[in-house]
């Protein structure tokens, strides 16, 4: 759940990115302006930079800022109840994607039901902070498994404690829409055959199981699908990995299911994943 922010923390939050990036863009500015007039209630005006910002999130940040790894923050791309991610550019003159995740407890609660039983994480820290470093670290691992075999997710860049950067998916600085917010997609055959694909090959080549796929964290870019959000997959060893495989199947066969497509069976595409 996003928290809502009070006008002084937004304030603060705009000091925070200026310090990070005196170059930030006038527009991305003006439009944070214009959402904050178009509300009334200071008590409920919400943050575009939010409350990721603070003072070790800045600190990490300004090392990597040395480091070359980025070279300015441009704006938002998205805001979840787990993470922010950013628009930035390296010092290539590249665009790349930030995410910024919330030291949050309730959001490490959360996260504790994909790391409690995953082989690959022996020892699970009981700091918060800690917590959700190891998730970070958790989707940098995933995506480096699923870009290796060749799936069709972010290009995994670097990850420092809460902060994660990835290739950025988009047009300039119109990033990729997602698949939920596109009405009429082309090719719905191919395009279903190549996330009941993803699902597989992530299972079978990968090791891993998404967990929470869904039209909501897959990209629509060039009519291809690119799966993101994958920071709570889990081990095809995890005691629930089964569980999760159904209901990815589930999600996208009910997405699919609101256009006139054939899809296989169901329960025969299972199968067919876990190879009985």
């Amino acid at each position: 759940m996003v928290r809502e922010s009070s006008f002084e923390e937004e304030e603060q939050d705009d000091k925070y990115l200026k310090k990070l990036n005196p170059h930030l863009d006038n527009l991305v500015r003006e439009n944070i302006d214009k959402r904050r007039i178009r509300k009334t209630d200071d008590s409920k005006k919400f943050s575009v930079i939010e409350s990721v910002f603070d003072e070790r999130t800045i600190f990490q940040l300004e090392k990597l800022i040395k480091q070359g790894l980025i070279e300015r923050i441009l704006g938002i791309i998205s805001s979840g109840k787990e993470a922010n991610v950013y628009l930035a550019y390296n010092q290539k003159g590249e665009e790349i994607a930030i995410k910024i995740y919330k030291i949050d407890r309730n959001t490490s609660r959360w996260m504790m039901n994909y790391i409690r039983g995953d082989p690959r994480f022996k020892k699970i820290p009981r700091n918060i902070s800690k917590i959700i470093y190891l998730w970070a670290s958790k989707e940098y691992k995933n995506l480096k498994r699923a870009y290796k075999v060749d799936l069709n997710v972010p290009k995994p860049i670097h990850v420092r404690n809460n902060i994660l950067i990835m290739e950025y998916i988009g047009f300039g600085s119109i990033p990729a829409p997602k698949l939920k917010n596109i009405s009429n997609p082309k090719d719905l055959s191919a395009l279903s055959a190549k996330i009941l694909k993803f699902i597989k090959k992530l299972y079978q080549d990968a090791d891993l199981v998404h967990g929470d796929l869904s039209e909501f964290n897959i990209l629509y870019h060039n009519q291809q699908p690119v799966i993101i959000d994958i920071s709570q997959a889990v081990s095809t060893q995890h005691p629930k990995a089964e569980v999760f495989l159904v209901r990815d199947i589930k999600n996208v066969y009910q997405y699919f299911e609101n256009f006139d497509i054939n899809l296989p069976s169901a329960e025969k595409f299972y199968y067919e994943i876990i190879d009985i």
